[in-house]
């Protein structure tokens, strides 16, 4: 086998994310039935990406299961560390988009409020996972999985360089807390001298989702056009605009009206969590839903931050976290 491999892993409710060295992917974290494409044509030919078979069952993932197949089927809430085979398919899909083989050691993370599960997510990843890619044979072997609370990988991340090393020392003293607005769930974590401290933590069910839940439902209700919750995302960050009978409509009000409520709802967890925070270092905001709550979070909290590019900032510093507990380099 190929010498070992460091991995960050991040399979979460709306995205899987995985970076091992410089390289790195994201993608939804939707598994489906694998289907022929029943037509292509000359200016575009349909694609289904890697099929990942384990077991004699074929399945694509990502975009290609959103768009493709009949029968996909999303992570949610809780339910992922029971639903041990969408995790299997998603980390497969996960090594074969990087093209890891071999033996690895992961570090990954769950939710404040279920890191109770820890357990059994490292039982579903670790050891050997034999599979197929497009038909060609794969093999990783999980050597070591180390399970941290996932606001945690953002902590990691400014307190680390890109080898592991310590480089923030004012970090590693005193208190700071993550807010982690990611997309079915918001954590708020609080580390003291370095200390993960729970009493000062927890999850709430108030994300993203429930920002494109409202925006999906205003379109509904005043448009009449039904869009899944993935596809309020593209909205959402502009990529694809709102087409009403051949004419693009401006939903920025809608889109402030949702993000406003989402804001005032994680300022009003971060008051009952830790009320001013004044003897707090820094206040890191993280997760995709981060540069949204910036400005209300600013207002009552100015010592807090976001990290960079945070919708892979808790993935850095799950890489980052692993590769100094290796002491690969």
């Amino acid at each position: 086998m190929n010498a070992v491999q460091v991995v960050g892993l991040d399979i979460g409710y709306g995205f899987t994310k995985v970076m091992s060295g410089d390289a790195y992917d994201v993608f939804p974290s939707v598994v489906g039935d694998s289907i022929k494409a029943g037509y292509d044509n000359d200016l575009i030919k349909a694609s289904l990406g890697k099929t990942i078979t384990i077991q004699g069952n074929d399945w694509i993932t990502g975009e290609s299961a959103q768009k493709h197949s009949r029968n996909s089927i999303a992570m949610f809430s809780r339910e992922r560390t029971n639903q041990s085979e969408v995790i299997e398919v998603l980390f497969c899909a996960a090594m074969a988009r990087l093209g890891i083989k071999g033996v690895i050691q992961l570090c990954t993370g769950l939710p404040v409020d279920w890191f109770e599960d820890k357990d059994k997510l490292t039982e579903i990843l670790s050891g050997e996972h034999n599979f197929d890619v497009n038909g060609e044979p794969w093999l990783v072997f999980v050597d070591r999985v180390v399970v941290v609370p996932q606001p945690f990988g953002s902590f990691f991340d400014m307190l680390m360089d890109g080898e592991g090393r310590l480089v923030r020392p004012d970090l590693s003293r005193g208190k700071v807390g993550i807010v982690d607005v990611g997309t079915y769930t918001t954590d708020v974590a609080l580390s003291d001298s370095l200390e993960y401290v729970a009493k000062a933590s927890g999850s709430k069910t108030s994300a993203m989702s429930t920002v494109w839940r409202e925006i999906r439902d205003d379109i509904r209700r005043l448009y009449g056009i039904e869009y899944e919750l993935h596809e309020i995302d593209g909205l959402l960050l502009g990529g694809k605009p709102l087409i009403v009978q051949g004419k693009v409509v401006n939903i920025n009000s809608l889109v402030q009206r949702a993000v406003d409520g989402l804001s005032k709802r994680v300022v009003s967890v971060c008051r009952e969590t830790w009320g001013k925070a004044l003897d707090f270092n820094l206040i890191i905001l993280t997760g995709g839903g981060a540069p949204y709550v910036r400005e209300a979070m600013g207002k009552v909290y100015p010592h807090s931050q976001v990290v960079f590019a945070p919708h892979v900032g808790n993935l850095r510093g799950f890489y980052k976290y692993m590769l100094r507990k290796s002491k690969i380099k």
